[in-house]
């Protein structure tokens, strides 16, 4: 929650003027400040905190930037009192004269001059946002800040110039709080020194091709002093991930049996593996497991701290109620703040103040699902805001990957919504990851196919799989504390399943927006005693990857000769999908198909597999479970893993797991505790599995087939199926406004009309 007012705060009275100033025009900023010097003091800050901004908003038009800004900073900036002139605190370029005079050297070097000359006259700039100036040298117009003020926050994202060894020392940037250094050429070795940067709390390192070994490097040195990182675009892996939470995230854990009626608890055990981690699983509730708790939209009590403060004015680490407003580390936020800040600060300052990272973003790297999974479980609850555009669904060299089709990848995550919820996520209130969270279709790379195929036949074939193996999906109401949600790489067409799943999934929003809507007149109509309530999610962002339809005009390239000759044929299959997969030949499919299917002699056995693999013979014939030997924490152990009925069961899957471990003792690794998806798919709880052979399951035997042209042009937009629902739905939601206008009782949110009025933004993807 914000902290409370000071005394002199609480009792002074409000300036009607500052309470007005918000809502006043820019335009009228100017003739304001001239009615007397009360007026002046009020909007002369807001007129010259950001000069780029207030003279666009004043209507300069971009072709016309440079032209006025020479005129300002070589004529008229000079002539301004040094008084009002200090009033300026941001330079922010990222949006101004970006387009002119792209090729012009002449030019481009007099725009450097103007910046240098804006940097001499604007002595208390302390925010400098020159993202995407190819032209622009940071490290000579940087050497001018240091003169008056140190700058807080530094963003030079997507410029061209290399930046030189003793850039990160110099004296000017020790100050920074913000820095963002994303898609720059050149190595980050000069961040690794000692000492450097004490102040920093956000730092991103997008698309630096940073590698494992320099971000552990990086995180030693930095450690609790960040709480926001994003890492996107990168070469991380799954190995990064132990170092990654060990270093930017307290030990304390934010975890408690305390809400085990709502939301469940964890019970760990003594043991894991050095890929998996530390075992636990869920103990649920009644209610926990089926997220139908009466209290689950209720806030959590008041958190009395008698110490407020660690060691060196750093706040202590505690469970949010869920209804405070979250910590923005965006550009614009951090500019707004800390350009009414100086260099110094106290332990009150909660933007500057950090006990770990709690803004993570490991978008696009080879970090897997699994990585995703781990770091979630092992991060203590600590992350309130977590960006995972795309991954990997099994680690990219899996054993797995052997008996998947040939030249084929999956990304997205499924299998994992438990991570989400509150008994792991305790603090999370923003999320951004993959659609498949959500739909649990992943996104199909595959060569040889045309992106609508590969669209096709993710959601057809692969899907029906997927299903079995994760019959669980995340739902709203598996944690209401989620206050934003992003999915990410939406495709634009569909053959119905994804346009279901997003459509399912806006009605579970409507329901849970009835849900709370209840319990907020319950709990206001009995006593004022009774808790607050959640206001659930009120943000949805899909965001659509470009529309693939032009690419795709005819599927006739699509249709080998062998697959015409064998359209009439349907081999028998569990999945009723199944018929848009084939053995069509490739390059090592013929051996791919026979390790799959295990008539391959030689690779059933896999000799190079160690004798700590080796399955019990006991446990072959008789049984179904084996015992597997492992080293936790230096200490050697075995437990008992599940390898599947003897008789055959009701989901193909779990026989197709079955007959995997029993033939291919490589794909007998990964072992780790089963999930709460694969106990509704059916393995016994408190388990453990092979997920590495679970994995293995998800995609088809043999090769895929592109589909049938008649398939693909039955493909619609799913932008135009999504925008077609909701006018529906407001349609009869207005409908009953209208009705109920003269009547005391509002127009219930839910049903029949399932339309929600939380705020819905869709992006599109051009080409």
């Amino acid at each position: 929650m914000a902290s409370l007012p000071s005394y002199q705060e609480a009792t002074t009275r409000a300036d009607w003027l500052e309470i007005a100033a918000p809502y006043t025009q820019t335009a009228d900023y100017h003739a304001l400040c001239l009615v007397n010097r009360h007026f002046w003091n009020v909007f002369a800050p807001r007129l010259w905190v950001d000069v780029l901004l207030t003279v666009r908003r004043r209507g300069l038009q971009p072709e016309d930037d440079l032209v006025w800004w020479f005129d300002f900073t070589f004529v008229k900036l000079g002539k301004v009192r040094p008084s009002t002139r200090g009033l300026a605190r941001i330079l922010d370029l990222r949006h101004f004269a970006k387009e002119c005079y792209q090729f012009a050297t002449d030019q481009n070097a007099r725009f450097l001059r103007s910046l240098h000359m804006a940097m001499k006259l604007l002595p208390r700039v302390n925010v400098l946002l020159l993202d995407y100036h190819t032209e622009i040298d940071p490290n000579s117009l940087v050497g001018l800040t240091g003169t008056y003020s140190s700058p807080l926050l530094l963003s030079i994202s997507h410029c061209s110039t290399q930046l030189p060894s003793t850039f990160f020392a110099s004296s000017s940037l020790q100050k920074l709080v913000y820095l963002d250094v994303s898609n720059l050429p050149g190595s980050l070795a000069p961040l690794l020194q000692p000492l450097l940067f004490p102040d920093l709390r956000i730092l991103k390192l997008a698309g630096r091709e940073l590698d494992d070994a320099t971000l552990i490097g990086l995180v030693e040195q930095y450690r609790l002093r960040l709480w926001s990182l994003h890492l996107g675009k990168n070469r991380l892996t799954n190995s990064v991930v132990p170092t990654l939470v060990e270093r930017c995230f307290p030990s304390s854990s934010l975890r408690s049996p305390a809400r085990f009626q709502v939301e469940g608890k964890l019970f760990a055990s003594n043991h894991g593996t050095a890929s998996y981690g530390p075992f636990e699983f869920i103990e649920e509730s009644r209610f926990s497991g089926s997220f139908s708790s009466p209290e689950r939209y209720f806030l959590d009590a008041p958190t009395y701290d008698a110490q407020p403060y660690l060691l060196h004015g750093q706040r202590q680490v505690l469970r949010s109620d869920g209804r405070g407003t979250l910590r923005s580390d965006s550009a614009n936020e951090a500019a707004r703040i800390l350009s009414n800040q100086s260099a110094n600060y106290d332990v009150e300052d909660t933007y500057r103040n950090s006990r770990g990272v709690t803004h993570l973003d490991i978008s696009y790297n080879q970090i897997s699902a699994s990585g995703v999974e781990r770091l979630l479980r092992t991060s203590n609850g600590q992350l309130e805001h977590f960006a995972c555009d795309s991954m990997p669904l099994v680690p990219p060299r899996s054993p797995a990957l052997d008996f998947w089709p040939s030249y084929t990848s999956l990304h997205g995550i499924v299998g994992s919504p438990h991570v989400f919820r509150p008994v792991y996520s305790s603090n999370l209130r923003s999320l951004r990851i993959h659609h498949s969270l959500v739909t649990n279709i992943p996104t199909l790379t595959a060569d040889g196919l045309s992106s609508l195929a590969r669209l096709y036949l993710a959601e057809t074939s692969i899907l029906s799989r997927i299903d079995k193996a994760y019959p669980q999906r995340f739902v709203p109401d598996m944690n209401p504390r989620l206050d934003s949600l992003a999915l990410t790489c939406v495709p634009r067409r569909s053959s119905g399943p994804l346009v279901e799943r997003l459509l399912n999934f806006l009605q579970l929003l409507s329901i849970q927006e009835r849900g709370i809507s209840d319990a907020t007149d319950t709990s206001g109509s009995s006593s004022w005693r009774e808790p607050g309530v959640l206001r659930g999610l009120r943000h949805l962002r899909l965001e659509f990857e470009a529309d693939t339809l032009g690419d795709d005009t005819t599927a006739t390239e699509d249709l080998d000769a062998e697959q015409l000759m064998n359209s009439g044929e349907k081999g028998f299959s569990f999945f009723e999908d199944e018929s848009h997969h084939s053995t069509r030949s490739r390059p090592d499919a013929k051996s791919r198909a026979e390790r799959r299917l295990g008539t391959d002699g030689a690779n059933a056995t896999d000799v190079s597999a160690g004798q700590d693999r080796e399955l019990d013979k006991t446990a072959r014939d008789n049984g179904e479970v084996t015992t597997h030997w492992d080293e936790w924490n230096g200490c050697s152990f075995k437990l008992q893993v599940w390898t599947g009925p003897m008789q055959p069961h009701s989901n193909p899957i779990i026989n197709e797991y079955h007959r995997l471990v029993l033939n291919h003792p490589s794909l007998c690794d990964g072992v780790g505790p089963v999930s709460p998806a694969q106990v509704l798919a059916g393995v016994p709880e408190r388990s453990y599995i092979f997920h590495t052979a679970w994995h293995a399951a998800l995609m088809p035997p043999g090769e895929l087939a592109p589909p049938a042209l008649q398939d693909l042009t039955g493909m619609r937009d799913v932008l135009d199926a999504l925008k077609k629902d909701r006018a529906t739905g407001r349609a009869q939601y207005e409908d009953l406004l209208r009705k109920r206008k003269h009547v005391a009782l509002p127009a219930p949110l839910g049903a029949p009309h399932f339309f929600w009025t939380g705020n819905l933004e869709v992006l599109t993807k051009q080409h």
